[in-house]
């Protein structure tokens, strides 16, 4: 008997058996295809149509999230690609890659309304005075600690020098934690939280304050320099800076965020990220030893008799 013979002889053998045994089995239609489609493959358990109809549901349907690998004679069904684990892969590659530590990142638009105002700096590429805070995530100021230190101490996120002062804000208004490592101090923040810098100004003069972030200067965006201008703070008085300056009447709040995230970052200027500083320029014309007199001036100096001079002395 040839190979053909034979194979149809097996054939015929077969469908004799299952038109014995019942109704006609959904071949090609696997298990799970009654939890994709219930509803067609349950319309007619015996007929070739609804095996048809099931047939075609699972070209369209995709399987259900929790339903078990259809089995072909016992075995696992071959696989195609695994989208959603290599998705998972490249999803933790990526967080393994990403930098520790936090950077600002350039938040949503709020309302910041400036004006400008004529301002002659006495010294004009010299500030008068730095201020400068960093800051990082709990356990970044913790390791830095360590590496410096090896210990901390707490207290707000507050620089001074003379009569200004910078502090670090959160969204309510309040000084942010940090701690002091060394002779630096380390604001303690979180990622997404908001923050704002805090400028008072407690002399009798009015100071230029040019500000910078990770490096980058607050007003354009660029690498920060002392050429470039700033805000002017009054005396006795006090502003906030609420983000990077995006029109005359808006800024993109500062967010704290990963470094990757960072404005920094994202710009291609990673260096300086997880600092922020302020440079003072005291206004020409304006010489506080000058005002100080002014302000001590006695409009009655003399308000009682003074004795009159010592007679001068005479040898004999």
């Amino acid at each position: 008997m040839t190979r053909t013979t034979l194979a149809a002889a097996l054939l015929l053998a077969s469908l004799a058996a299952c038109s014995k045994a019942g109704p006609t089995p959904q071949l090609g239609a696997p298990e799970s295809t009654t939890r994709v489609r219930t509803d067609v493959a349950s319309a007619d358990h015996g007929g070739g149509a609804a095996a048809g109809e099931a047939q075609a549901s699972m070209k369209h349907a995709a399987p259900a999230a929790d339903a078990p690998a259809p089995a072909y004679g016992g075995a696992t069904a071959p696989s195609y690609g695994n989208n959603v684990g290599d998705a998972t892969v490249r999803t933790e590659v990526a967080e393994l890659e990403r930098k520790p530590g936090l950077g600002t990142g350039y938040g949503e638009q709020r309302a910041s309304t400036v004006r400008g105002v004529r301002f002659e700096r006495e010294h004009p590429y010299n500030p008068d005075a730095l201020l400068s805070l960093r800051y990082n995530d709990a356990a970044g100021v913790q390791r830095i600690s360590q590496l410096k230190t090896g210990m901390q101490y707490l207290q707000p996120a507050v620089r001074q020098l003379g009569a200004v002062s910078i502090t670090l804000r959160d969204d309510y208004g309040a000084p942010l934690q940090a701690a002091q490592v060394g002779g630096d101090v380390y604001a303690i923040g979180e990622p997404g939280a908001r923050y704002t810098i805090g400028v008072e100004n407690h002399s009798g003069q009015r100071f230029e304050v040019v500000a910078s972030v990770d490096g980058l200067d607050v007003v354009d965006g660029g690498e920060a320099d002392f050429s470039k201008r700033g805000y002017v703070v009054d005396p006795y008085t006090s502003f906030a800076i609420d983000g990077w300056r995006t029109s005359d009447d808006t800024v993109a709040a500062f967010r704290f965020s990963d470094m990757d995230d960072s404005y920094a970052g994202r710009t291609g200027k990673p260096r300086n990220v997880g600092v922020i500083g302020v440079a003072l320029f005291r206004e020409r014309g304006y010489d506080e030893a000058e005002l100080r007199r002014r302000d001590s001036a006695d409009p009655f100096p003399n308000r009682y008799a003074p004795p009159p001079p010592a007679r001068p002395y005479r040898p004999y």
